[in-house]
């Protein structure tokens, strides 16, 4: 019989080349959702999480998935970036510079544009460069910002909430203080489709209450380990078993999808949870 430590020693192996080609694969998930307040078919393509992955050269997979799927408008719920990599910077706005090829693109941040921007923050001259390339480009930023489009013959307002970075704090329950989304956004539109990218799902039943029709988060990555019949295991925030981990929850007849984001950052894990790009099909009541 093989020594306890060279069995482990080979499991220990083989899990290793085996999350190496896992963190290069993502999948395609689509969603699909009804609502009165359009006419005609709208499809939005999410990009979570991407923090400068790459997938192939200048991440051109990920981008023929993106225009295979033929979105009408493209979102970012946050962390296109990781704050402490500038010098990767450049591989994201490389990547959104493209996307601005296949459909106009909106821009929320997450914590690591959030804290990137901080004129403390180590690199904050290179996220500003970021930032002014992508606005060149095309790209829209929201941050406690709202915008009404008309988006295939059908009137729509995104709204892009930043929230405090002290909700991002590791190890505990984080909260967000009642009415921070009116403060921030005012009033949810009730006439047209209301979208709203907020990056940390934490707060799901806030954003739902507030008024958005559907709701794009992504951050937690999917709770970087799901395992069967238990469920994903740790959020971004490093608390345990996430409630809005990855998927499609309904609150009060509202929809919010929380990505399992594209890329990782620090802990380079993902069990049984496959990075995703995500579609959503939005389709006019009574089709």
């Amino acid at each position: 019989m093989y020594p306890m430590i060279h069995i482990l020693a080979a499991a220990g192996a083989l899990y290793g080349v085996w999350q190496y080609q896992e963190l290069k694969k993502f999948r395609i998930t689509e969603y699909v959702t009804k609502s009165r307040k359009i006419k005609t078919e709208i499809k939005l393509a999410v990009i979570a999480d991407l923090h400068s992955f790459s997938y192939g050269k200048d991440n051109e997979r990920l981008l023929t998935q993106v225009r295979m799927a033929q979105p009408d408008l493209i979102l970012v719920p946050g962390d296109l970036i990781v704050r402490i990599r500038p010098d990767k910077y450049r591989i994201s706005a490389r990547f959104a510079k493209r996307l601005m090829k296949i459909a106009p693109v909106i821009y929320s941040n997450g914590n690591h544009e959030s804290r990137a921007q901080l004129p403390e923050t180590k690199g904050c001259g290179a996220y500003k460069n970021y930032y002014r390339r992508l606005r060149r480009a095309g790209i829209i930023f929201l941050n406690n910002e709202s915008l009404t489009l008309s988006l295939q013959k059908n009137r729509i307002v995104v709204s892009g909430l930043e929230i405090p970075l002290s909700c991002y704090k590791k190890g505990r329950k984080a909260h967000l203080n009642p009415g921070i989304l009116e403060e921030s956004l005012g009033a949810a539109s009730t006439e047209n489709l209301q979208l709203l990218l907020a990056h940390n799902p934490e707060f799901a039943r806030q954003y739902a209450d507030w008024g958005a029709d559907i709701t794009l988060c992504g951050h937690n990555h999917g709770g970087l380990v799901n395992l069967p019949g238990i469920g994903s295991v740790i959020s971004s925030q490093l608390t345990l078993f996430p409630e809005y981990d990855a998927g499609e929850f309904t609150i009060n007849k509202r929809k919010v999808y929380v990505s399992r984001g594209l890329g990782t950052h620090t802990f380079h894990v993902r069990v049984f949870n496959r990075a995703e790009l995500v579609i959503v099909k939005i389709l006019p009541e009574g089709q």
